[in-house]
């Protein structure tokens, strides 16, 4: 079957049906062929619901999350948005397409380079790489209007939380006990919102086992009620 025939059919039957999809979304992920931005050895896996483990406990996300991520970041498009981790480049080729400007860092080399070639071969010009620790985001150009961070996580990191612009959204996949809860924070002068999305399974990337988080004296927490998002 031809590539454009399965991606396709993954979109109508992983993407679409998520509650909420809307059709600008939805046309953004016809746009691109997910097969460009999968390792060579893993091509025949470019459209499986399945997030697939990699070393070190990256993982290459799952099609519908990545849309769940794409759809609870809301991204306008005169947005600036950084995304800490890269496992393809895929997350951030859809968001090329919603924000004005997508910074990505990856500690990774070889990781960074197969993203960075994807987004080129994809013609794709808002899109910045950084090499650099994924833990220490990128201050350099912050504050941002938005932050995700590709992987599990078990505590937000005070300096990506200070990275945020006023109003600034923080999404992050969080361990809470046996499973994950995907979360979205909200800065809003010394408080931080936090509205549980949905429960999802992944490995806690290794350098996000932090004990410095943002409940400290730093922030006030506030929690909202759980999302309706599935």
């Amino acid at each position: 079957m031809a590539e454009a025939t399965l991606n396709k059919n993954m979109i109508e039957g992983q993407i679409k049906p998520i509650n909420g999809m809307c059709e600008e979304l939805l046309s953004v992920f016809y746009s691109l062929d997910r097969n460009d931005f999968m390792p060579e050895a893993m091509k025949e896996m470019s459209y499986v619901e399945k997030n697939i483990i990699l070393q070190d406990k990256r993982t290459i996300l799952k099609p519908s999350l990545i849309a769940q991520i794409a759809l609870s970041i809301n991204l306008k498009a005169n947005e600036n948005v950084l995304i800490l981790g890269s496992t393809t480049g895929y997350l951030s080729a859809i968001l090329s397409h919603l924000a004005e400007t997508v910074i990505v860092v990856e500690e990774n080399e070889q990781l960074l380079n197969n993203s960075e070639n994807a987004i080129k071969k994809n013609n794709i010009n808002n899109v910045v790489f950084i090499k650099n620790e994924i833990v220490k985001g990128y201050n350099e150009q912050s504050p941002f209007n938005a932050i995700i961070i590709e992987g599990a996580i078990q505590e937000v990191p005070l300096n990506i939380i200070d990275q945020l612009d006023e109003g600034g959204r923080l999404f992050a996949i969080v361990q809470e006990g046996e499973i994950c809860s995907a979360k979205l924070f909200k800065k809003n002068g010394r408080s931080i919102s936090e509205q549980k999305l949905f429960n999802c399974t992944l490995p806690v990337l290794s350098m996000f086992i932090k004990k410095n988080s943002f409940s400290s004296v730093s922030y006030t927490h506030l929690t909202l009620p759980t999302s309706d998002l599935v």
